[in-house]
């Protein structure tokens, strides 16, 4: 039977959803499986393995009826029911649904009036003139369909960084039940914490390598076995994704982990650097005046280089190693300090359950749960900022009334919390036309908004600078949510002027923020880089839209230290008086 990853459950609710809402389906099915689907893409374990142990209902979003349906799923390879709701729909709708800006009307009405199979199908169709003459389309229809398709890329075959992530801990989990394991490391990308990952690397020290070797091939979620040598194996798992391992005794484990952590140019750059001092570089360690030298670890490594230790996210090649060598010397340009988690006293940007009828979704966990795990993270301050109400269905009088009964709900709320600062904050649009969704009145309702693009994101770079600029300009905009929009293996970033857009921020102390969730991981960490040059400062965000999500912080903080950033460049470093002073509220 065919093993179900939580990429293809994501899919598969994404599609039931779809069918409800060309079906006639209520909206709360819709919403509910839309939000089921994003919680299935980033849990931090196969729904498969949670079903086996019972633990479905740990997952947030899925409700009984939905868990039976994964039990059905798990079972016998189909759900009775989808298969039934979908059964009249044409295929062709399901994988139109790929396509940037393509809704489940429209690719329902394309699929079933030209008996349309494929994406290749409908771009037959599109060149061929005949989407023009469907009503409700025309010409510019046709040519952004036909726009859409030259820009559509397959699925990758590469993984967010919090799903590979989660797939390395339960490998290095199974890893540390071994006595023969004595050391255990996550290689390449993955250690330098890159947005995508291809296949997951391990290392491990021990003096017992095949012992090692024998009990990685014993992990539950093993399909493949591709090969086992003396020192390494590889495996495939139950999802497809290649686990690679390697084993070196641990008198050599520095230097193995620094070979295979990378990156490529990084080494590169590293091998032409002890080249030049009579040294050659390999995974066993570093050979000079004919003497192979080993290391146990990878300070004494790049100690013996002359170098101070470079941390895995910047080694990337762009001047870490001038700046090792001039750390090592004492001298003020040297690597920056970067910025840890234990820094972080607050998270500005998460989603509750409150009813404030948003232009998009809504969290699932309480506001007083969300502060409580606040408190259990010790954070001197937790921003709750729903989305502001949805001004599509919405008088500006009616947001203002929203926002009014919101804010009652979390001064009461203010009132049962000690020793946390809660702060009344609403993630707001900024409007195609560059206006914000929320009216002046309603702001004036807030301790401040985060403001950030949700829709038409493919507009021409100067209409996108100037939607961002009228942001960054108004006085309540604190934050600039996930600048460029990008969703990793789905949609590119906005094309926008980031370097009048950093300067803007830097003049009115408007903070980029630096999102968490695993699809955005956004701001990109180039834009990090360069932003730091600029003067602009940082808000690290989980974007949270369940108390669970609280927990994703370190992966902003990994977009934020490949970007150089220390402490001093992230706002909510900040301690809570200093932070207030500073936020202005």
């Amino acid at each position: 039977m065919k093993f179900f990853s939580n990429k293809d459950i994501a899919k598969l609710f994404r599609s039931i959803a779809a069918a409800y809402s060309v079906t006639g389906g209520n909206n709360f099915k819709i919403i509910a499986y839309n939000s089921a689907a994003d919680s299935v893409e980033h849990a931090t374990s196969e729904l498969k393995d949670l079903w086996e142990d019972n633990k479905l209902d740990t997952v947030p979003g899925l409700g009984v009826s939905m868990r039976g349906y994964l039990d059905e799923l798990f079972k016998t390879g189909r759900v009775k029911h989808f298969e039934e709701l979908t059964e009249d729909i044409p295929p062709g709708m399901f994988e139109f649904l790929d396509l940037k800006n393509m809704g489940p009307k429209n690719a329902y009405k394309l699929a079933k009036e030209f008996n349309l199979k494929t994406i290749a199908d409908l771009e037959k169709a599109a060149k061929a003139g005949k989407i023009r003459k469907l009503p409700g389309f025309g010409e510019k229809s046709e040519r952004e369909i036909l726009k859409s398709i030259s820009e559509f890329k397959p699925q990758s075959t590469r993984q967010d960084l919090p799903s590979a992530f989660a797939v390395a801990r339960r490998v290095i989990e199974h890893m540390k039940t071994s006595s023969a394991c004595e050391k255990i490391e996550p290689l390449g990308s993955l250690r330098r914490m890159v947005a995508t990952i291809g296949d997951v690397d391990i290392a491990v020290a021990s003096k017992k390598p095949q012992q090692v070797i024998n009990h990685f091939k014993t992990f539950r979620e093993v399909a493949r076995i591709l090969g086992a040598g003396d020192m390494a194996s590889s495996i495939i798992l139950e999802n497809g994704i290649q686990v690679d391992l390697k084993v070196q005794p641990l008198e050599a484990f520095g230097a193995l982990l620094q070979h295979f952590t990378g990156s490529k140019y990084h080494n590169i750059s590293l091998r032409e650097f002890a080249l030049k001092k009579g040294m050659s570089l390999s995974e066993h360690g570093i050979k000079y005046k004919g003497k192979l030298y080993k290391f146990p670890n990878e300070v004494s490594f790049y100690k013996f280089l002359g170098l101070d230790y470079i941390e895995p996210e910047l080694r990337e090649d762009n001047g870490e190693i001038e700046a090792a060598m001039h750390s090592a010397q004492g001298k003020s340009d040297g690597l920056p300090k970067l910025v840890e988690l234990k820094d972080i006293k607050g998270d500005l940007h998460i989603h509750s359950d409150y009813p404030i009828e948003p232009s998009h979704d809504l969290g699932t966990s309480s506001q007083e749960v969300l502060v409580k795990r606040g408190k259990q993270l010790k954070y001197e301050y937790i921003g709750l900022s729903d989305h502001s109400p949805g001004v599509s269905n919405h008088t500006k009088t009616q947001i203002i009334e929203l926002i009014k009964k919101r804010k009652d709900k979390i001064e009461h709320l203010k009132s049962s919390f000690k020793n946390i600062r809660i702060l009344n904050l609403l993630e707001i649009d900024i409007l195609a036309s560059g206006e914000l969704s929320v009216p002046p009145e309603g702001l004036n309702l807030l301790d401040g908004a985060i403001a950030g693009i949700h829709s038409n994101h493919n507009q021409d770079k100067a209409t996108i600078t100037k939607r961002l600029l009228t942001a960054i300009s108004h006085p309540k905009v604190k934050v600039i949510s996930h600048p460029t929009g990008r969703m990793l293996g789905q949609r590119e970033g906005s094309d926008a002027d980031w370097e009048i857009i950093f300067k803007a921020c830097s003049k009115t102390n408007t903070y980029l923020e630096i999102n968490a969730w695993p699809t955005r991981l956004d701001l990109p960490d180039t834009l990090v880089f360069k932003a730091k040059k600029f003067g602009v400062k940082f808000v690290t965000s989980t974007d949270s839209h369940d108390v669970r999500h609280m927990d994703n912080m370190n992966f902003a903080l990994s977009v934020a230290r490949r970007g150089w950033a220390t402490k001093k460049d992230i706002i909510n470093s900040l301690a809570s008086i200093e932070f207030a002073r500073v936020f202005e509220i």
